[in-house]
């Protein structure tokens, strides 16, 4: 049963929807994957309770609060190590079945989209489908450029601007956005809940 139904201009609600569009760091993957990985080159010891800030100069001092900018392109093997989370697959598989699009929208750096979208492909999924922004900044823009009606996601911000510029937001619940709140916006727990707002 769904729990939950967001409602929009012209009475229009979630079993009207015609585009989704996807995050992939902390929404198709583990928001915790690269902790360990981080720790190996940061040399901390940081448990995901520590992880309660996307701002890495919060997370790991001001030694590494810059490393975010060169990391894509430095370490741009670890992108092919991560695993889709549970349920994601299914349920993007019904969405494309009920005729939504989907497209899988990043920020990852523009430089390793050929890596990301090989990814995609390895779970099975459209790599055609693929936009790599180089940033946040632009997440808002291509939501409206794609014709997205709800975007899946974890980052704070992003789910703050997108949710402020309109868009419904469904927002992975983990430790760095427990803040984040908003009449655009629902927090889940796992993409059975996903399932549960869009499909049943």
């Amino acid at each position: 049963m769904r729990f939950f139904r967001f409602q929009v201009k012209g009475d229009k609600y979630m079993n009207q929807i015609k585009c989704v569009c996807i995050d992939i760091d902390g929404t198709l993957t583990d928001p915790y994957f690269f902790i360990p990985i981080l720790n190996e080159i940061t040399g901390k010891n940081l448990t995901k309770d520590d992880y309660t800030s996307i701002n890495w100069l919060d997370t790991y001092g001001p030694d590494y609060s810059e490393m975010y900018k060169t990391f894509d392109d430095e370490y741009s093997y670890v992108y092919k190590t991560s695993t889709i989370v549970e349920g994601a697959k299914n349920v993007i598989e019904n969405l494309k079945a009920r005729g939504i699009e989907i497209y899988y929208v990043t920020a990852r750096s523009k430089s390793i989209h050929d890596i990301t979208a090989q990814w995609i492909a390895d779970q099975g999924l459209d790599p055609n489908r693929v936009h790599s922004l180089g940033g946040n900044h632009g997440k808002v823009e291509t939501a409206k450029e794609l014709g997205c009606d709800v975007f899946i996601e974890d980052d704070p911000n992003n789910a703050k601007n997108l949710a402020e510029a309109g868009y419904k937001v469904i927002l992975m619940d983990t430790n760095y956005n427990k803040g984040v709140s908003g009449n655009n916006i629902i927090r889940v727990n796992g993409w059975d809940q996903v399932k549960d707002i869009i499909i049943n």
